[in-house]
């Protein structure tokens, strides 16, 4: 493919109009900072308590599976060599299963994995599972996610998802709803933001039964199936798993956001109308703003105006856009690595004048920040210290520091904000 052929293609996955063409496989050559389809199951499927994990798979996937937002998690691998390789290794899965379930005893879950060594040599994990499945004391679920059995980690999302729901949600029986109570749908906890979530939810008089996959374990989702309301965070990671619970066991969905004032009030407004429970939201919102409204002020008025390229996942483009729009920031360019049209559609009707990117690579990004000149990058670790390479300063997501959710978080994330925009070693550059 020659030069011309590429700006070509690409020129259609960047657009100041509309939106964007998204849900393509990256143009080959390009170095894309997508994730393969795995890795975006262990995103999923890595917080699940008493859950073990298995790779079958040389020893590299398990090692690059291993840290998940930041955190490192125990997971085990069949570690495929050459010989397994030519004359399969079916056996020598079954064998590892059970010698799993009897070195852990008090897990609950095992999660076998394929990735795309096992599915080039034709591997059948679901039938090996069932012929070891009376053997073994744990519930067994298949995760098949080669990396060509999707374009980016948004399909492994959606193959975890249905592992939840075909392998444990299924085997379970709604028995008695329970009064005012919800589970929260693709929250992931990375810095105790289902706590803080769960404590605003609290104070409304609605408790939170489950939260998929951040605080989430087998009796919890058992638990869940008698929730009255569902609250989807983040569609790319839980949609799925939100129209399954509806059908199956008939709990409606609402999609809520709770990055940033103005969405967090909206929600909960949405929530306890719901519920009957208008006046407690209204009471609980006048007292979490208060407590933080004379800070607020402050750092709005320090970071309005300042100029913000936000590159990041999915659906955090349409949640995440207008907290930061919120905090003062003008956002000239925001992109996803594997948004959808609902993703670009929610961003552009926060930022109608931004230019819109898809699937993103270096050097788009780098043409980008020497073309506008940021005082802010927003976006994950693979862009950080490129962006500190050209002296701009850069702000992580997901975070290292405090929760960014609701009210308390949201002044969390314009301090941090601060802090990036206004460190001195900036002035030194």
């Amino acid at each position: 493919m020659n030069v011309q052929n590429l700006l070509q293609q690409r020129a259609q996955h960047i657009t100041k109009d509309g939106i964007p063409e998204c849900q393509r496989p990256t143009i080959p050559g390009i170095m894309s900072q997508r994730a393969c389809t795995y890795y975006g199951a262990r995103w999923v499927l890595a917080p699940i308590k008493n859950s073990l994990h298995l790779v079958h798979a040389p020893a590299d996937c398990a090692f690059y599976g291993q840290n998940v937002r930041k955190k490192n998690y125990m997971i085990l691998s069949t570690d495929l060599i050459e010989k397994d390789i030519i004359f399969g290794a079916s056996r020598k899965l079954e064998e590892s299963i059970v010698e799993v379930d009897k070195i852990f005893d008090s897990y609950d879950l095992i999660f076998v994995y394929a990735t795309c060594t096992a599915s080039q040599i034709g591997e059948d994990i679901e039938w090996s599972i069932k012929r070891v499945k009376d053997r073994v004391n744990k519930i067994l679920i298949p995760v098949v996610v080669p990396g060509f059995s999707g374009y980016s980690q948004a399909d492994g999302h959606h193959i975890a998802q249905r592992a939840i729901a075909n392998y444990i949600l299924k085997n379970f029986k709604k028995t008695k709803e329970i009064e005012n109570s919800v589970n929260i749908i693709g929250e992931y906890n990375v810095a105790r933001e289902s706590q803080v979530i769960k404590r605003l939810l609290e104070k409304m008089g609605i408790n939170v039964i489950c939260t998929y996959t951040g605080d989430c374990s087998l009796s919890l989702m058992e638990k869940s199936v008698n929730a009255r309301l569902n609250l989807l965070v983040c569609k790319s990671s839980g949609l799925l798993l939100a129209q399954f619970m509806k059908e199956r066991f008939s709990i409606p969905y609402m999609e809520v956001s709770f990055y940033g004032i103005e969405n967090t009030i909206a929600s909960i407004k949405k929530i306890a109308k719901f519920f009957g429970k208008e006046k407690a939201a209204d009471i609980v919102a006048e007292e979490e703003l208060s407590k933080i409204k004379h800070k607020l002020q402050f750092f709005k008025n320090k970071l309005q105006g300042k100029k913000a390229l936000v590159l990041l996942g999915g659906s955090r483009i349409g949640f995440m856009t207008n907290a930061f729009k919120e905090a003062g920031l003008s956002i000239l360019v925001c992109g996803s690595q594997f948004g959808c049209s609902n993703d670009y559609q929610t961003a552009r009707c926060v930022l109608p004048d931004s230019i819109l990117v898809d699937d993103f690579n270096c050097a788009e990004v780098e043409e980008i920040i020497l073309r506008f000149s940021p005082d802010l990058f927003i976006g994950g670790t693979r862009e950080w210290y490129l962006s500190h390479k050209f002296g701009v300063p850069f702000l992580v997501l997901p975070q290292e520091t405090k929760p960014y959710a609701c009210f308390e978080g949201f002044l969390h994330l314009l301090v941090d904000i601060y802090k990036e925009v206004f460190a001195p070693v900036w002035r030194l550059i």
